[in-house]
This record gives structure tokens, sequence and C-alpha cells, in this order.
């Protein structure tokens, strides 16, 4: 991997796409080649944490660095789960920029992998949610990166079902999807259709509902591991990654 790996040079991200929040809520991207340790930062990711672009090497020392103090063990401990587990994830935490300023931030990230499967590299974006009611831009980040726009009302309608049969409210309903997409290495719009499909096929919940459902997702077969555009979001609540 290019040490500089400049976005004029690639192709945009799919998952830059799906983040797109606009000029109101600045948005830069990062990526670290786990193979070498070398991280990049795009010119957003500087400008957030008060550097000028590239005046500095970027690193986990130096990402560490700036988080706040009181984030700081939580958001290393997940940066090292992410690592061994290669999970989606999405999270909010505070840094402390080079002016002393204290900012919120959303962190989403996914892993990729080699051939035989390694977690070799973990791209992301990093957004200022600074201006912004953190739990409801939280939650928007969090159903446009696990769900499609045109994938939406399947999603939504699988969530209604676990909402219904395990007494969840919306956030819960799309985690346990989300977990179970993530294991089987499917695409999350694909789980909730084979959900539901598996559920109207049997006659609707009936009543056994929580075991009807529970049933329907313990029955995925594993999925191709992920593809470009289906990454999924593994919400995590709470403190996060750098």
């Amino acid at each position: 991997m290019p040490t500089d790996p400049s976005p004029r040079r690639r192709r945009r991200d799919p998952l830059a796409e799906a983040l797109s929040l606009g000029r109101a809520h600045p948005t830069g991207q990062y990526r670290v080649d786990l193979r070498t340790g070398e991280w990049w930062w795009s010119e957003e990711v500087y400008l957030l944490h008060g550097l000028a672009p590239d005046s500095v090497v970027p690193s986990a020392g130096l990402l560490a660095q700036h988080k706040h103090p009181d984030d700081r063990d939580t958001v290393l401990r997940d940066l090292a789960l992410l690592r061994t587990t290669g999970r989606p994830f999405s999270t909010s935490h505070r840094i402390v920029d080079a002016r002393g300023r204290t900012k919120t931030v959303t962190v989403t990230g996914q892993a990729r992998r080699d051939a035989s499967g390694a977690v070799v590299e973990v791209i992301g974006m990093m957004i200022d949610t600074s201006a912004a009611h953190e739990d409801a831009l939280r939650r928007e980040v969090t159903r446009q990166v696990a769900v499609g726009l045109q994938d939406r009302a399947v999603v939504d309608q699988a969530k209604g079902v676990i909402m219904a049969s395990h007494g969840l409210d919306p956030d819960g309903a799309l985690d346990l999807l989300v977990v179970h997409a993530s294991e089987s290495s499917r695409r999350l719009p694909d789980v909730a259709r084979e959900l539901i499909d598996s559920i109207a096929a049997g006659g609707g919940l009936g009543g056994r509902a929580k075991d009807r459902v529970d049933a329907c997702l313990a029955a995925l077969e594993p999925g191709s591991v992920s593809r470009p555009g289906g990454a999924q979001l593994f919400r995590r609540k709470g403190a996060v990654t750098g």
C-alpha cells in the first residue's frame, strides 16, 4: 500500500459516499496498514486535530495523544478489539486538538482482509459532530452506513419484526440485525430480506414470535467476505476508537 494513497489517485470509497454529510459537518478519511503500522490522514483529519496538513506524520501514538483523557483508555481498548475481530464500527468520542479545543467526533471504520482472511487494513471516516446533537447524528450515521438508501425499507420492516418479537427499541433491533450480518459476512439488507421472507413463508410470527425470529437468524448461512459497498456498521455504545 502506498504511504500516501491520495484520494485523487483512488476511486472514492463507498464508505465515504455513504457518510457524505455536507459542509456543516467536516469529514475526513483515514487509513492504517496493520502490516507496516503506517497511517494516512486526509487534510480534513489534520484540520480536525488543529494541525496543518502533512505537518506531522500520523500514527497511533499521535492519535492517542489527542484523545480526551477520560475517553483515551476505552478508545485504545476498542481499537485493539477491532484489529482482532475486524468488525466494522461507528462511535463517538472526544478529542483535544492542538489548540486545546475539545471536540466531539464520530468515527467509523471497516477492516480489509487479505486472501487468507487476516485483517491487514482499516479504513474509515472522521466527522466533526461538535455542532450537532450527538445522539441524533450518531443514529443517522449508523443508519446510513448500515443501510443503503435503496434497501432502507426492508431493513425497517425487519427492525419492526424484531421490535415486536423481542421488545427492543429501534436501535436495539438494528444492533441485533447488524451483529448477525457481521457474523454471517452478509449485507445487512440481505439479512433483513431473508428474515422477512422466512417469517412470511412460515405464516407469520405466531405465538412464539421470539423463538421464530431467533431461529431464522440462527439459520443464516455464511456469505461472501466483505464486498465493496457491502461493509456493515457495528454500532457500539459509548466511547470508541481512534
